[in-house]
């Protein structure tokens, strides 16, 4: 990105993307394609898939890549703006030119595969995100959630720098105490907590400790590179994931569920800190700056993977699941397909689609950050080109 943009270039952000990225499109190939190779059409609540394996769970329970993406938000956002007073039109002027110019194509498209001409409905429907039934729309429930967290996130940010970590952790037990009471107060006699966890209301948690991490990146970078801490974040995130799949708790409705979310970005946060923190921004080899280039179009590899695994899934499911060996059971067979077909698939079209439709509105933004207001922590350096999720 340009100097004066207003994201900060980090390698290994970009590589954390494309983690989140690819956990993403291998959990929706799994689950969906699983049960297309056998037939059916997929059922959350009877087809979820678990496994003792920890590996195997971290895919089955991908959707993680959802709270590592929001996690970064936070984290990314913080460590270029702390201490900066934030022009408020143009910091929103840009999250749209981020967001809305591919969302609109994977919407419009969705929007074209049905039969009947869409109505006014429909369009403001697209407009404010709500538009999950459509074919590709899967996801667009957490852009919704990433524009809300835009909202609030200069006001959370100048708190942060005056109040200190003590003023954002307060706000999470606050959260905290005020989810436990609406999921309390709700007049169903079995309360729901999905309604929580797909909103704001469930996930500003994730952003607020990966401000939190932007903050102890800045102000305890050395602390971070102590050498236990390497081995012990991620394997901290794979146990809990697993442990998350062991309770099945992603069909679960347990009043546990209202922690989970805090829970699952605490162990992003400190994946994110001590990740950024370890690795250089510019060492790696081609490894790393390929993986770079995938975090890099990984927005566009969230929002058309859908429909890549929608062609896959009504049209190709049977031609793909023979190229394979016999007799794989169908959860591997659509592991396989995804990696082997879907994901790179998906990878090529997202190429196109991000110098295509995202990069010249990229180029559309404009300066947000005031000078300094505090001193800083000097940051890493800076790319032309790179932008946000």
């Amino acid at each position: 990105m340009r100097s004066s943009d207003d994201r900060v270039y980090l390698a290994p952000v970009d590589h954390l993307r494309a983690v989140a990225a690819v956990l993403v499109v291998l959990y929706h190939g799994c689950q969906l394609l699983s049960a297309r190779i056998e037939g059916r059409r997929f059922v959350p609540a009877t087809d979820w898939l678990y496994s003792s394996n920890p590996a195997a769970t971290l895919v089955f329970e991908g959707h993680t890549g959802v709270a590592l993406f929001m996690v970064l938000s936070g984290f990314i956002f913080t460590v270029g703006a702390y201490g900066k007073p934030v022009r408020y039109g143009r910091f929103l002027t840009n999250r749209l030119l981020r967001i809305y110019p591919l969302y609109l194509v994977v919407a419009l498209l969705g929007l074209a595969t049905q039969v009947s001409l869409p109505t006014l409905q429909d369009l403001l429907r697209i407009l404010t995100f709500a538009t999950p039934t459509q074919p590709y729309g899967g996801v667009f429930w957490t852009l919704c959630v990433e524009m809300q967290f835009y909202l609030v996130f200069p006001l959370l940010c100048r708190v942060l720098a005056e109040r200190g970590p003590g003023a954002l952790l307060r706000l999470l037990a606050a959260v905290a105490v005020l989810r436990a009471l609406v999921w309390l107060s709700s007049p169903a006699p079995a309360p729901h907590t999905a309604s929580l966890y797909l909103g704001l209301a469930g996930r500003i948690d994730q952003f607020l400790l990966g401000m939190l991490a932007a903050w102890v990146y800045a102000h305890h970078r050395d602390r971070l590179r102590a050498r236990w801490l390497r081995p012990l974040a991620p394997a901290a995130a794979v146990a809990l994931l697993w442990s998350f799949n062991q309770v099945h708790g992603f069909v679960s409705d347990s009043p546990l569920k209202l922690l989970w979310s805090g829970a699952e970005g605490a162990v992003w946060a400190l994946v994110v800190a001590v990740y950024v923190a370890n690795r250089p921004a510019g060492g790696g080899g081609w490894p790393s700056r390929a993986a770079a280039r995938l975090g890099e179009v990984s927005f566009s590899v969230y929002l058309t993977h859908f429909m890549v695994l929608t062609l896959i899934g009504e049209h190709m499911t049977g031609r793909a699941y023979g190229w394979l060996p016999g007799a794989l059971p169908p959860v591997w067979a659509a592991f396989l397909v995804t990696l082997l077909v879907a994901l790179p698939l998906t990878v090529a079209v997202s190429f196109v689609t991000y110098h295509a439709i995202e990069l010249p509105f990229l180029r559309l933004r404009r300066p947000y950050l005031g000078p300094a207001a505090v001193a800083e922590t000097p940051r890493p350096r800076q790319r032309e080109g790179y932008r946000g999720r």
